[in-house]
């Protein structure tokens, strides 16, 4: 099991900077941090077993700062104050996304709805015309199978939309 990524403020006078660390992750994670305005101050995308990087901030002007880490299964975003020599982690936020499995004709869906709030799932085909629809709510796990094995050729995007963002799976059925 994946452990969660950590990240950490470098309790040290005058040094204006916080480590991000990462240990034994299953696939691509990718980081960012950002500025206010959503200019990109750092990219990497890591496929590494261990990852840990110290982030110097001593040229920064004062002010909020956005540092993001996603992978397959979760984003989880961090709100960074820069004042004078501080550095602070004021907020973090974590969402995670549902997982698909296509296994024999079926799509299964899961989602960890940890705020239990309204789910949309919707499925369009490649007319963009809506060929189901449903909505949960005040469920905490989402899970849903879809049965395409008697469906007519062509593509199909199942979109899930919750409080948080909307996230497509494209199937193609043969």
């Amino acid at each position: 099991m994946a452990s969660e990524p950590k990240l950490s403020v470098v309790p040290n006078e005058n040094v204006k900077s916080f480590v991000y660390e990462l240990d034994s992750h299953s696939g691509r994670t990718t980081i960012k941090f950002m500025d206010a305005e959503q200019n990109i101050i750092f990219f990497e995308t890591v496929e590494k077993e261990n990852y840990a990087k110290k982030f110097d901030l001593s040229k920064l002007k004062d002010g909020l700062y956005f540092f993001k880490s996603e992978d397959e299964l979760t984003t989880v975003s961090y709100t960074i104050s820069v004042k004078g020599s501080d550095v602070e982690v004021i907020d973090k936020k974590e969402n995670s996304k549902p997982v698909f499995r296509e296994k024999g004709g079926m799509v299964y869906l899961n989602l960890l709805n940890l705020d239990s709030k309204d789910v949309n799932i919707q499925v369009y085909d490649s007319s963009n015309r809506l060929v189901f629809s449903e909505k949960r709510e005040n469920q905490m796990v989402i899970e849903k199978a879809f049965d395409f094995t008697k469906a007519y050729e062509g593509e199909y995007t199942v979109v899930v939309k919750d409080s948080k963002d909307t996230y497509y799976k494209e199937v193609t059925v043969n």
